[in-house]
Formats: structure tokens, sequence, C-alpha cells
């Protein structure tokens, strides 16, 4: 039996550490790997092989009672298999699995979880970018540094002054740097000796993708292009590694990150409903993907 603490979000120093739960369950026939989420109410499924049915069952094992929402990515060719299950398609990336298409099944269990206020307005946000075509040009990324364990805790205040709340603790030195250990990238830019904007990169190597995330900059030098010139960066950094296709999972209410992946030639995915908590509540994000043309996988 597992047992987790009451779900309560905080901010700064009263935010309490987290850490979701990567695991891989294995029966004779198949193996998935499971992400339990506690503090998001979420189970999602990174990766499964073997036979659909063990699979199956392995997934629905994990439906506890706190679970509100169920993830699974998908390959094209199991979708229907998923979709005769419950499950329905949010999303997509083109080229996640080492160049095939991945889909973002889910399953709701509970109705509140499942709608969205604020479709329209994400909507018009959407619509406004995608009708105002414009051309690629390559931000400067001159000043831009990577980060080491010796910024995590600049990193980490950094996304406390930002945040309410936020999907994983980034609040939290320690977390910083296990992620590094890890292999994520972080990426910063500094104002003063400061760290005033920053953003990652979780990197996996098997599929050789990579999930640009965690992007944060201070209130007094937004609107400044910094972000953008951050992803160009990191984007650029990952290419030149062999990372075939990048992606990132952006607030749908946010005008500005979604102009940022926009203008730098990401292509609109589809959008995940109440998918994380996230700057002020349970958020709504769009699904921004690139991949290489020509990448050999």
């Amino acid at each position: 039996m597992l047992n987790f603490s009451p779900i309560q979000c905080y901010r700064g120093a009263n935010r309490p550490s987290y850490y979701p739960v990567i695991k891989s369950v294995i029966t004779n026939n198949a193996t998935v790997a499971v992400y339990t989420d506690t503090l998001n109410k979420r189970i999602r499924i990174d990766d499964y092989t073997g036979d659909l049915t063990e699979i199956r069952d392995i997934i629905q094992q994990q439906k506890f009672d706190w679970v509100e929402k169920l993830i699974v990515k998908s390959r094209a060719q199991d979708v229907p298999f998923f979709m005769a299950m419950g499950f329905s398609c949010e999303a997509f990336i083109k080229g996640y699995f080492a160049g095939t298409d991945m889909y973002f099944l889910t399953m709701y269990f509970s109705s509140a979880r499942q709608r969205t206020e604020k479709w329209m307005e994400e909507e018009s946000i959407l619509q406004k970018l995608l009708s105002n075509k414009s051309d690629i040009e390559a931000p400067c990324v001159d000043e831009i540094k990577v980060a080491t364990p010796a910024q995590a805790g600049e990193l980490a205040r950094l996304y406390n002054a930002v945040f309410k709340v936020y999907p994983t603790p980034l609040g939290d030195e320690a977390y910083i740097i296990k992620t590094m250990e890890e292999g994520t990238l972080y990426a910063y830019l500094e104002s003063d000796h400061h760290i005033v904007s920053a953003s990652s990169a979780e990197i996996n190597w098997k599929f050789k993708n990579a999930e640009l995330t965690d992007c944060a900059t201070l209130p007094q030098t937004e609107g400044k292009g910094l972000m953008k010139r951050l992803l160009y960066f990191i984007e650029q950094r990952l290419k030149s590694d062999g990372i075939g296709c990048c992606y990132s999972i952006a607030r749908a209410e946010s005008f500005s990150m979604n102009r940022a992946f926009f203008q730098l030639g990401y292509s609109y995915g589809g959008r995940l409903i109440k998918n994380c908590l996230i700057y002020s509540g349970l958020e709504d994000m769009n699904v921004w993907y690139k991949k290489s043309h020509g990448e050999d996988f």
C-alpha cells in the first residue's frame, strides 16, 4: 500500500521538497515506465514495451484513488488500442521516439479536472500567433552560460521568485543539483552578476529528444527577448549533440512563452487540459515541437 501526504502548494522557503517517483514495472511479457506524480494528481506512462494486453493490465493497476489524470505517451500504431480502453488524444509530438511520432493520450477520473474554463481565451492567444507568420531569426547567444552545481542555489531562488507553484521542486537547490547529475542542462543569463533568466533541457538519449522547460525570467527583465535567446542557445547545443526532436509544454495563457516558441519555428501540437500545477494553479499547457529534418536517427 502506498501512502501519500496531503497535497498543498507553497511559495518560497515554505514550499516543501517534492520528488516524483519514477519506476519500471516489469512482468514476463511487458515493461512499463511509470511516472508517479502525487503533487499534480496524475500518473504518466513514459514508455512501454511488450505485450499490449499486459501493458494494459499494468496501466490499470496505476489507478489509485488520488489519481485525477492518467497520461500515456503512445506510439502511433497503438493509438487505436488505447482509445478502445477509453483514452482520448490531446496532443502529439512529431519525431519524439527517435524519429517517429508520439501521442499524448489521456483519461480523467475527475470531471472538474477534465473541464477547462479558459479554452476560448487560450485559443484566441494561439490563433493570434498562428495568423502572424514571421521569418525565423537567430537570436544573439552572447553572454549565455551553462549552469553547474555552483549556480544551483541562485537558480532555486530565481524559480521561487517567479513561480508561486511549480510541477517539480525547482525551489529546492538539492533537486536542481540532482537533475544536473542526471543530465539536465541548465542555461542562464545574468544582469549585475545575478541570474535573471534561466531555462533547461531534459534530455532523453534513448529516443534522441529533449524537453525545453523550466523557463523563468524575473519580471523586471521581461520583454527583452531573454528567454528566446536561451531557448535558441539550448536548441543549437542539443542539435550539435545529435538530438533530433526538441519540444516544450508551455502555459497556454502565456502569450510571451508561446510566442517565443512560435518565433523560433516550433509547430503547435495540441493542448493538455489542466495538466499540472504551475504559476497560479492547475493550468492548460500547449505542446510545441521541432523535428530536425534529415536527422539520422
